[in-house]
C-alpha cells in the first residue's frame, strides 16, 4: 500500500467518525421509537461510508474522477436496502413517517456497513 496523503487521512478519520457518531444517533432514535429520524441518520452515515470506499478504491489523491462518475461509483458501493431507498425519490423517502420497527433493519445494515468500512480503512488511518 502506498502512503495516503495526510489531508486524506484526516478526511476519511473525519468522514468515518461522523458516520459512527450518526449510526448511534441512529441507533438512540429507534430507542425513543422514532425510526423516521433513525433513517434520516443511517443514511448520510452510509453514504459517507460508500464515498470512503470509492476513496479506497480508487485514491482521489492519484485518480480524478468527475462528479458523474463518483456518484456513480457511490451508488455501487452501497449495502442492499440502502441501494433501494437510493432509487427511490431519497428526500420523499427520508421525510416520510417510518415505524421505529420497519427502520430497525435499516439501521443494522448501517452499523455492519460503517463497521465493515472502519476495517477496511484501518490500513489506511495506521499507515504513517
Amino acid at each position: 500500500m502506498t502512503a495516503v496523503p495526510t489531508r486524506w487521512r484526516t478526511l476519511v478519520r473525519d468522514q468515518l467518525e461522523t458516520a459512527q457518531r450518526r449510526v448511534e444517533q441512529a441507533q438512540r432514535h429507534l430507542e425513543q421509537d422514532d425510526g423516521g429520524r433513525a433513517l434520516q441518520e443511517a443514511y448520510p452515515a452510509v453514504i459517507a461510508g460508500a464515498t470512503i470506499r470509492v476513496w479506497v478504491e480508487s485514491p482521489p489523491w492519484r485518480h480524478v474522477m468527475t462528479p458523474e462518475a463518483m456518484h456513480r461509483r457511490v451508488q455501487e458501493q452501497l449495502p442492499t436496502l440502502f441501494a433501494a431507498l437510493a432509487g427511490l425519490d431519497v428526500q420523499q423517502v427520508l421525510t416520510s413517517p417510518w415505524r421505529a420497527p420497519d427502520a430497525r433493519r435499516y439501521v443494522a445494515e448501517a452499523r455492519d456497513f460503517i463497521d465493515e468500512t472502519a476495517d477496511l480503512v484501518a490500513p489506511w488511518l495506521t499507515d504513517e
